[in-house]
């Protein structure tokens, strides 16, 4: 994928994940901040402009995830309860937000062909201070043939809410060690922190000189530079 479709993808895949746990439990509010280092393909000189953090904020009804390079800011916002997600980036001088509802991202999905399939194993470990399981996932798509990742999901922090925009549905629970590959590289992200604490409301306002746009105006806004 392109960089600016694939860092998107990464967000999306964090941020959305459904809860490990069968029964529900408290809603988590606090901040999950991730240590994000490029690997594979790249030059050295490329994977020092690549993001170094990533910021997740979670409350009862709404989450957003932040990260942020020498080429381009991406925030994505999600509302559970208006089951849409707002995606937020900044590159070129250019600011733009695009909005998707629940049906545009299931329909999305179906016309990309992603499908996924996973497989979880015995092997756990503490990240952050939380307990993890490995995942085996696998992704197919029209443009990946299939793509294997690694992840670790913790049962101890319910997102269940955001199921809606879900990147894959199959798992349950927060991710809080993953790699998610794009085109000949990948973006390892690893949680550093976990605190649970109090989030103000204006995490979740779009501010007012962000754009409106569709992906397909973002396009045309960069002449397709990065944008498939």
């Amino acid at each position: 994928k392109k960089l600016l479709t694939g860092f998107t993808m990464v967000l999306i895949a964090m941020v959305m994940f459904n809860s490990l746990a069968n029964a529900q439990k408290a809603p988590f509010t606090g901040t999950v901040i991730y240590d994000v280092k490029a690997e594979g393909d790249l030059p050295e000189q490329a994977k020092a402009m690549m993001p170094t953090e990533m910021i997740s904020k979670i409350t009862a009804d709404k989450q957003s995830a932040f990260i942020k390079s020498d080429m381009m800011e991406i925030k994505i916002i999600s509302d559970a309860v208006t089951q849409e997600t707002f995606n937020m980036m900044s590159m070129m001088g250019q600011k733009v937000v695009i909005i998707s509802t629940a049906k545009q991202i299931s329909d999305l999905k179906k016309k990309e062909g992603i499908t996924t399939s996973y497989k979880t194993t015995n092997e756990t470990k503490s990240i952050a201070g939380y307990l993890c399981k490995k995942v085996i996932i696998t992704v197919k798509s029209k443009e990946e043939k299939e793509v294997n990742m690694d992840g670790y999901f913790t049962d101890d922090i319910d997102i269940s809410r955001f199921m809606f925009s879900n990147a894959f549905p199959e798992f349950k629970g927060l991710p809080l060690e993953f790699t998610m590959k794009i085109g000949s590289m990948s973006l390892r992200c690893v949680a550093r922190s976990i605190k649970k604490e109090d989030i103000p409301v204006s995490e979740f306002v779009i501010p007012t000189d962000y754009q409106l746009t569709t992906m397909e105006g973002l396009k045309t806004m960069f002449g397709g530079a990065g944008v498939q």
